[in-house]
């Protein structure tokens, strides 16, 4: 695939002209600037001085030019001028004398050269190689001591110097210096590498062994090791390849160690001496053999082996003891290999390891999070493992909420309730769910909230042991730490279902003692009387009741009323009516008056009452209240009554107009005026039996009554 420059002709001229004025620093004038002059050009430093700021140069030509030119072709181009790199020519020096006289110039520059520079190297190396070249090994081998007594500890020199000594094929010599070198600086290992190899090409291998035995004293790195081992191996001495391994992993005590000494045995096919290894790889590292590739290893080596139950056993042993996040792929291949290997329970097993690996997982993420331990916990339930399931729901409840607010507390509270539940009904231990029950009491700070549910189970769970007395105690308890309604609720129920009434009315007392405003205490007290036949207790009860500042005293009074009405007392339930109405002339009380009269025939009685309730809300002017009113007479008269009165109360009914009134809204700035915030619509109601309203009526009339003409003339044209 060629690469087009689509570069115009006229676009490189102009660019080509663009760097020329750069250079000059003179732009032709502007055509467009009336004050530049006709054919002067303008240097940069006028055009700044007239406008402030230099003219950016614009883009003739920017098209295609005609002809390509690929990049291809300017790279051959380029290379078709490049020139041939200048050579030095050669020296000829045909006698000896002018030899002697080259050799004595260029030593007395070289001498001159290390004296002026010392410490420099280069000059060493460039000295002795031009003396190597010459053939003169002793002078080349003078000038490497020389350097040596300068930098001792150079590595380069004495790589060069047995370099000079190999080449010219001057073995001990060579050996010399090795001998110094890695003596002088034993912690580089390219001495030691290349040391050990020279004797190995020289085919001295008791030698080459020896030296990586002095190497292995000053501990070099893994690849040393590596090296011995590989060098035994093209011995083909397989004991001292053992004895190399056995000092690796000395030296090493690492995974990796034992991995290949287990791998060089299975290469061998010693499959006793390879498992060998990887055991003894777990027994003595411990904690530091539990690696996912570690067992991975194993694994493949046993499987390579068929020993399907060693393999089993490998996985459930690794992923029992390596931390879930870092084992990931461990645990897929062992659902794989149970899939292929395993039966019906191992499959199971492996789900449910799995689903464990995941609710781990979130756990580890948010303790706090007491849904991830609820599913948990049923998990475990499923498999009817005891001693897990306690495991679990301990670790739960250990996550107390950190912050003493009853919202934070609400879930955390039902790992306790479950786990009591558990105890109870699933491990069949009434003794450790009485222990839970307990501690879940202790553990909750009643003094700032608390759980009626909590107190409740507790004693349920008191009672299904028919341990009554306990059961009382408990409610005792909650009643004097944290009395709530649903405790005495509770509490209650437990009595009346073993009829001990007396108790319940003790048990009424303290509640309406504790709950004073609480209309409900009082009805339900009553209703137990009522229950009891004890009808002037009930009485007295609502008696007290009406009398006291309740939360929704509304309900006593409807309780009490109801009370009367079923028992047939009308008189006692109207003067009951008659009272209320004195305290609270409410529109429902009325209806609720009227509609009473209503059920037992009073038809004259509600027509009064209905009627008292019209003229009181006249009175108070409260039209939404009247309308009510008459929307109730009407359905009345309209459902039992005669067309006179129903005339009567259509009479009454007023006409509904909507109007438009405005909205202010209310400023932050105190002492501001209010701000219009718009228009609403409403209702108004104009009765006819209002003296205000006649005149307004009559105007409504009239209009209503031009309007219909109007749409009567208009129908005619």
């Amino acid at each position: 695939m060629q690469i087009i420059c689509a570069i115009s002709t006229a676009g490189v001229i102009s660019i080509m002209e663009k760097l020329e004025e750069l250079k000059t620093g003179v732009y032709p004038a502007d055509p467009n600037d009336p004050n530049a002059p006709e054919g002067k050009q303008m240097s940069i430093e006028e055009q700044y001085s007239q406008k402030g700021k230099m003219k950016v140069p614009k883009a003739r030509n920017i098209t295609a030019a005609p002809r390509q030119v690929t990049a291809e072709q300017l790279i051959v181009e380029s290379q078709a001028h490049t020139q041939d790199p200048v050579q030095r020519p050669e020296q000829w020096i045909p006698g000896d004398e002018e030899l002697m006289d080259y050799k004595l110039r260029r030593r007395t520059e070289f001498e001159n050269s290390v004296r002026r520079q010392r410490i420099h190297m280069g000059n060493w190396l460039k000295y002795a190689k031009w003396e190597e070249n010459l053939s003169e090994i002793e002078r080349a081998r003078s000038v490497y001591e020389r350097a040596l007594e300068v930098d001792p500890r150079n590595t380069t020199i004495y790589l060069k110097y047995v370099e000079m000594e190999m080449k010219n094929k001057y073995t001990n010599h060579a050996r010399n210096v090795w001998e110094r070198a890695c003596r002088t600086l034993p912690m580089v290992e390219q001495f030691w590498y290349k040391y050990a190899y020279m004797e190995e090409v020289l085919g001295n291998y008791a030698n080459a062994r020896e030296i990586f035995q002095k190497w292995m004293t000053w501990k070099p790195s893994k690849n040393a090791w590596w090296a011995y081992m590989k060098f035994e191996e093209r011995m083909k001495e397989i004991d001292n390849c053992r004895k190399v391994f056995n000092e690796y992993i000395d030296a090493y005590p690492e995974v990796e160690s034992y991995v290949k000494a287990a791998k060089f045995e299975e290469r061998l096919r010693k499959r006793d001496n390879a498992r060998e290894y990887y055991q003894l790889a777990i027994k003595e590292l411990g904690e530091k053999s539990l690696d996912e590739k570690f067992f991975m290893q194993f694994i493949n080596f046993e499987k390579k082996n068929k020993e399907t139950e060693r393999v089993r056993v490998l996985y459930q042993f690794a992923l029992e003891h390596i931390p879930k996040e870092k084992a990931r792929r461990l645990y897929d291949s062992y659902i794989q290999f149970e899939k292929e290997h395993g039966d019906k329970d191992s499959i199971e097993l492996v789900v449910l390891n799995k689903r464990r690996h995941i609710y781990e997982d979130e756990i580890a993420k948010d303790p706090f999070n007491y849904d991830n331990w609820f599913d948990y916990a049923r998990l475990e339930e499923s498999t009817g493992d005891l001693d897990r399931i306690r495991e679990i729901y301990e670790r739960a409840i250990a996550n107390v909420p950190p912050i003493e607010e009853k919202p934070h507390w609400k879930r955390y509270i039902f790992l306790w309730l479950n786990y009591a539940v558990f105890e109870e009904l699933t491990a069949k231990s009434s003794t450790r769910a009485r222990q839970v029950c307990e501690q879940a009491i202790q553990l909750v700070p009643h003094a700032k909230f608390t759980f009626s549910k909590l107190w409740v189970h507790y004693a349920q769970f008191c009672v299904r042991q028919k341990d009554l007395e306990g059961a009382r105690r408990v409610y005792g308890n909650a009643i004097g730490r944290c009395p709530r309604e649903k405790i005495f609720k509770a509490y209650v129920e437990m009595e009346l279902q073993l009829t001990n009434f007396d108790r319940c009315r003790k048990i009424y007392e303290k509640y309406i003692e504790v709950f004073r405003e609480a209309s409900n205490s009082w009805i339900q007290y009553a209703r137990l009387e009522l229950t009891l036949e004890e009808y002037d207790r009930a009485r007295a009860i609502f008696e007290i009741a009406v009398e006291q500042s309740l939360d929704m005293p509304e309900n006593v009074w409807k309780a009490y009323i109801d009370t009367e009405i079923n028992m047939n007392e009308f008189d006692r339930a109207r003067k009951l009516y008659e009272r209320l109405l004195e305290k609270a002339k409410h529109v429902k009380v009325w209806l609720s008056y009227a509609e009473f009269e209503k059920e037992i025939g009073e038809k004259s009685r509600v027509r009064t009452i209905l009627s008292e309730a019209y003229e009181y809300f006249k009175n108070e002017d409260m039209s939404e209240e009247r309308v009510i009113v008459l929307d109730a007479w009407l359905k009345f008269e309209t459902t039992v009554g005669d067309k006179q009165h129903l005339d009567y109360v259509k009479a009454k009914m007023p006409a509904k107009i909507k109007k438009r009134r405005k909205v202010t809204a209310a400023t932050q700035q105190p002492g501001a005026e209010p701000e219009e915030a718009g228009w609403e619509e409403y209702y108004e109601y104009i009765f006819p039996d209002d003296k205000k309203s006649q005149k307004t009526l009559k105007i409504l009339e009239k209009a209503y009554k031009w309007k219909k003409e109007q749409k009567k003339d208009d129908v005619n044209k």
